[in-house]
Formats: C-alpha cells, structure tokens, sequence
C-alpha cells in the first residue's frame, strides 16, 4: 500500500507551485460572458461536490455556462441511488483515512485522488448535451498529445480503444443542469482497487444502482506531462476556443461569494445522507464449522441504512444458544450499518458465563455475523 499521506504531502507541494505559475496565465485579454472555467483550490470532496451544488442550485445559465474542474484527495464517491457497502471497501476507507461521499447525480461509483481530474459543466437544460462535453475535452487532450481517445456508446471516454478513463454522470432540473465526469491522468491503480473491492457482495440482493468495473489505464502513461494543471490548461482553452476568457481558481469554501456553501458541504457529510440514503437491501450468508459440526444462518434486511429485521438460525440447538441468538436478533434490529452501533453489539458479551463448548459455539456465532455485516468491527 502506497502511504496515502506522504504521497499527498509530495502532490500538493508540487501544485501550490503549480498553481503559482498558472495563476499568470490567461487565454485572453477579453473575459467571456457567456462562457467561465472555474479551478477549485480545495481538495475536498464534500467542499467541492458542495460548490458544485451551489452553482446548480443558484446560478442563472442563461446568462453563462460554467465548466468547473477541481481534484480530490483519496475520496470514493458513489451516485446517488447506490449502496455504499457493496461499491466499496467501507471498513478499508476508514483504516486509511480516505472520504466516502454521495453525490446528488446517479451513474456508478468512481474513486479520486489528486491523480484524477474532475470536469462539470454547469448549463441550462436546452443546452444541455452530454456527448458534445465529452468530444470538447477528447479533442483537447488529443490535439495537444495524440493520444487515442473516443467516446463510447456508453459515454465513456476511452483510450486506445479499451481503457476506460472517464466515467460520466449527470443530474437535470427543471431549468439547470450538470453533467460531470472523472479524467484519469495518473490515479493510484492499487489504492483504486483496495478501495472499490466491497467485501459484503456474497449473498446480498440490492435494486441500487450497480457499478460496471471497467479496464483502467492512465493519460500519464502515454505522454508523461500530461497532468493535472496541463489539462485544466487545455480544456479551459477549448471551452474558450470561440470566446476566449480567463480561467478563475477559487475557494469553494468562500461564503462570500457563495453563501450557504458551508451548510451544503456539512450536510454532505452526514451519515444519514451518505449512508442512510441506500436503497433497501438484504443479505443472506450460510457458514459451516466443521470443527464444531454446526451451521449457521444469519439473514438481515436493511432499510435507511439500518438493520430492520435480523434473523440468526443456528443448528446447535440447546436452550443457551438459542436464548443467545434470540437476543442478538434483538438487539441487532434497529442499528445503523455502522461499526460504532454494531461493536457494541456484537462485542459485548461475557463468554465467561458459559462452558468451552458454549463459549466456542457463540463465539464462532459472532465472527460469522461480523463477517456477514462486512464492518470491520
């Protein structure tokens, strides 16, 4: 595992310096009205999805398009109507500090990093059109590196014709639109996939919308000077082509100029919406022991993130266990899917109080249920 904070440390140096040189930069004398490229200086998911909200929610796109780009640091970020716990590696995002955020457009989950560009265009919803964004940024990077890039019919962006390294989203209103995408110019492959293998996929029946996984490769791997502050250049160049303008980097976090972004960002955060907006599922997991010669089978509904009914059948049948499973269906119904709620659960009991036979019985009972809830507790 690549250590996630040395790395950070390295890029951001690297781009505060960037940042310096671009900023006196400009593609014209002139300022468009009718076109803007915003760069953010945040490199927060919550803050960064929240500006993006913002602007959907407030500003007024018959006056002007916007395209904002920004970049994340380790971040998994699923659509709207996913399942956290199937998409990703909960337990694994915890252990090394990497953000976990719900987005309010559909489409599948993605990981980020300071290796991956992030692209929204902000427009009315006559304007609105996906596959002519997706062709501004192909023919963007490919005049400026050769690169072999296509759309597919999936509104995928691919390179060489078998790597995917954009997936693409959108959300539509009555009057305002956005349709974003990611841009793999050098992501961490490893972290990638420690991120996005779920441990809880065995035995789950779910309707939330279902990631397809996708051969990956990196922009960087073909032309080493692709990266972040080179693409945001030549994208933002081809947004003004017709225009011209300038780019504008800003805090998203600046209630100044956009007031109320805070609260948006705070409420991104809340583990009712980043957990507790998964669609209804359920899981059922059979375990075997031979050493102790029983089964169990442990079945769980979920609903808002929460056990809602909890069924725990084990075929060692003495009075001790089942008075032991009865109360752990109890106690289970009702918890958050979340390691604080189910620890104190499943790791409160005194195993002292029965014999070698119980105690290794219930004890196995317990790991299973651990391993059935994929938690990490």
């Amino acid at each position: 595992m690549v250590h996630l904070c040395q790395k950070l440390r390295l890029s951001r140096a690297f781009l505060s310096a960037e940042i310096c040189h671009f900023h006196k930069r400009s593609f014209s004398q002139k300022s468009s009205k009718r076109h803007q490229v915003y760069v953010s200086t945040s490199d927060d998911i919550y803050t960064n999805l929240a500006l993006e909200e913002w602007l959907y929610e407030k500003e007024d796109f018959n006056q002007k398009s916007i395209l904002l780009m920004w970049q994340n640091k380790p971040a998994v970020v699923i659509g709207r109507h996913q399942n956290p716990w199937l998409e990703c590696n909960v337990p694994k995002l915890r252990e090394h500090g990497i953000d976990l955020a719900r987005r309010i457009s559909g489409g599948g989950c993605v990981y980020h990093d300071l290796g991956n560009l992030n692209c929204s265009f902000l427009k009315t919803k006559k304007q609105y059109n996906r596959r002519q964004n997706l062709d501004l940024v192909v023919e963007a990077v490919t005049n400026r590196w050769g690169v072999d890039l296509q759309v597919n019919i999936r509104e995928d962006i691919v390179l060489d014709g078998l790597y995917k390294i954009s997936g693409t989203a959108s959300k539509l209103g009555k009057n305002n639109t956005f349709h974003h995408f990611t841009l793999l110019h050098d992501v961490n492959e490893e972290n990638l996939e420690m991120a996005l293998e779920s441990p809880m996929r065995i035995g789950v029946e779910s309707k939330a919308t279902d990631s397809k996984r996708s051969r990956i490769k990196n922009l960087s791997e073909c032309d080493i000077t692709i990266d972040f502050i080179s693409l945001v250049e030549v994208i933002g160049q081809q947004f003004y082509k017709e225009a011209g303008g300038e780019i504008t980097w800003i805090d998203p976090g600046d209630e100044t100029l956009f007031p109320g972004v805070t609260e948006i960002s705070k409420a991104s955060k809340d583990w009712e919406w980043v957990f507790g907006k998964t669609p209804k599922f359920s899981i059922k997991r059979t375990f075997t022991s031979g050493e102790l010669r029983t089964e169990l089978s442990v079945s769980c509904h979920f609903e808002k993130g929460r056990i809602k009914t909890a069924e725990i059948m084990c075929d060692y049948r003495t009075p001790c266990v089942e008075e032991f499973t009865d109360r752990l269906q109890r106690e289970l119904t009702g918890r958050r899917l979340h390691r604080e709620d189910l620890h104190q659960t499943l790791n409160d009991y005194d195993l002292s109080q029965f014999d070698q036979k119980h105690s290794a019985v219930i004890s196995w009972i317990i790991q299973s249920c651990v391993q059935a809830l994929g938690t990490g507790v």
